[in-house]
């Protein structure tokens, strides 16, 4: 739907608003539309099911007139059902409209709640991507409830929400990162096609069909012999042509039962592969439809960057679009499903030879375009991928895009903010880390904005990575490896201590310099878990070692004896804090970055508030 479509219902003047974005209003002149849409669709909706329970009403009166043989003939009976069938038939595509409007309509609520700051009830959160000995999804507040992943997920398919998940736990070529720009920019105010996705049925167990397509894609070929095929099919046609004859009283009934009997050895012969066909795609059928209506959408997109035509190409095999062959698929399954374990259609099936037929059309099917499937999943997935990041760019026409480059070791941003706080609540500072002053060691006070400084940058790399905007004025980055040690807990079961635990991590993050990649550091309240002495000792080893090893990063702490490690690192070091200060009773924080030590603790000051006598 277009703007010049919306424009006939309502007037975009209507919502426009002080402060309300581009994309706001747009969404709001939309949920309009579907609003209006969906009120009409269900009247209309009304209307077919009355004129459906007349024609119910219809057959009934018309059938016991046939009946008690009064003047009425009994083909008189064929007019009412046949409009009751009309009537089906036409009110199917109502009930579709109206199903696909609603999902619209829920689509561009959704759209507006992420936009104020109400996303984080959405029920795709990510919880089950979360890995608890990754290097920084779980410090970086990437899945569970609040996450970035519940910002960023508007995915239809599970496999396309794994594919979000993983950019976001992975460090792609830089290629690959300019590449994903190009992507998510070219789809950026796409909005039509981000609309369309939102109509798609997204209840399906891909679980279940995940595990039984990749089962029954590796299963080995299962060859139906011709003989046992074309004997099914004949028979099944010459039922036909017996049915017909007993209907027309030109032969007895019992000539049916014949017919029964003479699938029988046809079935016998191929019991075994029927079986395992059925058994191979049981539960599938409803993630092949959403699979096919997700690819359509893709696949006759006007599309003009040139890794995604590429991909787009990929959805054509033998002349014909992906969905096409995947919608046959859907259909065979279906007929199998409905055909073979319908008690009422059972005896048709079997009389028609679909028990034989039906499953050597689909493994046929798999033995011609199988080898396509995982191919068009993977393009399929990346398309979802690149539209969901490419939403969120269109949503926060303030954000940047990065300067992601290898020609210089650097982090180094202007005004950069999380993007998981509200934007009324956002303050953005400025940080610069660089090969030659590799580290900042922040100083403060709880609760004044250390540990929110910290993820803001883990963050917005992480959104580096994935290709879209980032929360900031300006950022220049090198694709670094993330190592994080900012939320470290005691573990009763594994018998660890805070302090171990603590240690572990630090570990693991010291061990990622090992590697090829420039590590960037992030690490909140460095050794917290022991006394003075040996936090500074250890501190300032650890801090020695990953500077050492070419790492760059942050480090907080609310010791201020940590403070006089800069002193000793020769110029490759600077101090920085936040401030409070108590006004009218309360804790007042600004959030803002300032150089040197922190000169003051609320610790004191905050014990009593909360009304203990220190």
């Amino acid at each position: 739907m277009t703007e010049s479509s919306t424009s006939r219902f309502i007037s975009v003047s209507d919502f426009r608003t002080e402060n309300a974005s581009p994309a706001e209003r747009e969404y709001r002149l939309r949920q309009s539309v579907f609003q209006q849409r969906v009120s009409d669709l269900k009247s209309v909706d009304r209307l077919f099911v009355r004129f459906r329970v007349f024609a119910f009403l219809a057959i009934i009166i018309t059938g016991a007139a046939c009946i008690a043989e009064l003047t009425f003939a009994r083909t008189w009976l064929v007019l009412p059902v046949a409009v009751f069938f009309l009537v089906l038939r036409l009110h199917q595509p109502i009930i579709r409209r109206t199903q696909q409007a609603e999902s619209a309509l829920k689509f561009y609520g959704q759209c507006l709640d992420r936009m104020a700051g109400n996303w984080r009830t959405a029920v795709a959160d990510g919880r089950q991507f979360a890995a608890a000995d990754h290097p920084w999804s779980g410090d970086l507040d990437l899945f569970g409830p609040g996450s970035l992943f519940q910002l960023l997920n508007q995915c239809r398919t599970l496999p396309a929400q794994r594919k979000l998940a993983h950019w976001m736990t992975s460090i792609p070529d830089i290629s690959a990162v300019h590449e994903r720009q190009r992507q998510t920019e070219s789809l950026r105010d796409q909005l039509d096609l981000r609309e369309r996705l939102a109509m798609i049925d997204d209840q399906v167990d891909w679980g279940a069909a995940e595990k039984a397509l990749n089962g029954w894609l590796q299963e080995p070929s299962i060859p139906f012999p011709a003989w046992a095929l074309w004997g099914s099919r004949l028979t099944g046609l010459l039922s036909v042509v017996v049915v017909t004859l007993v209907c027309g009283s030109r032969m007895t009934g019992s000539t049916i039962l014949l017919m029964f009997l003479l699938q029988i050895p046809f079935y016998y012969a191929n019991r075994r592969r029927i079986r395992a066909v059925m058994e191979g795609v049981d539960s599938i059928d409803q993630a092949l439809r959403q699979l096919a209506d997700v690819t359509r959408q893709f696949e006759a997109f006007p599309l003009t960057e040139k890794s995604l035509q590429q991909l787009q190409y990929g959805l054509t095999v033998d002349g014909r679009r992906a969905s096409t062959r995947l919608h046959e698929l859907s259909s065979l399954i279906q007929w199998l499903n409905n055909g073979l374990r319908n008690q009422f259609f059972i005896p048709i099936a079997w009389l028609l030879g679909l028990f034989t037929d039906l499953p050597h059309r689909i493994e046929r099917w798999r033995a011609q375009y199988g080898q396509h499937l995982a191919e068009w999943l993977e393009t399929v997935t990346t398309f979802e991928v690149v539209s969901s990041l490419a939403a969120f760019s269109y949503e926060n026409p303030e954000y940047t895009l990065p300067d992601v480059s290898e020609d210089t070791v650097r982090y180094t941003a202007e005004q950069i903010g999380h993007p998981l706080l509200p934007r009324e609540g956002c303050v953005r500072n400025d940080v610069s880390l660089t090969a030659a002053r590799p580290l900042i060691l922040i100083s403060g006070s709880n609760m004044s904005g250390k540990s929110t400084l910290l993820r803001s940058i883990g963050i917005n790399l992480v959104l580096a990575f994935c290709g879209t905007r980032v929360n900031a004025g300006r950022l220049s980055t090198y694709p670094f490896q993330p190592g994080t040690a900012m939320r470290v807990s005691d573990s009763l079961q594994e018998g660890r201590s805070l302090f171990f635990s603590v240690v572990q991590r630090l570990k693991k993050v010291v061990d990622l310099t090992a590697e090829h990649r420039p590590v960037l550091f992030l690490l909140d309240e460095i050794l917290s878990g022991t006394n003075s002495h040996d936090r500074r000792q250890g501190a300032e080893a650890v801090i020695r070692t990953l500077v050492r090893n070419s790492a760059l990063g942050l480090v907080t702490t609310h010791d201020l004896t940590l403070t006089q490690i800069v002193e000793s690192m020769d110029g490759k070091a600077v101090n920085m804090h936040f401030e409070d200060h108590v006004e009218n009773g309360h804790m007042e924080f600004d959030y803002r970055l300032r150089d040197g030590v922190v000169q003051r603790s609320n610790a004191i000051e905050l014990m009593r508030m909360m009304g203990l006598d220190v």
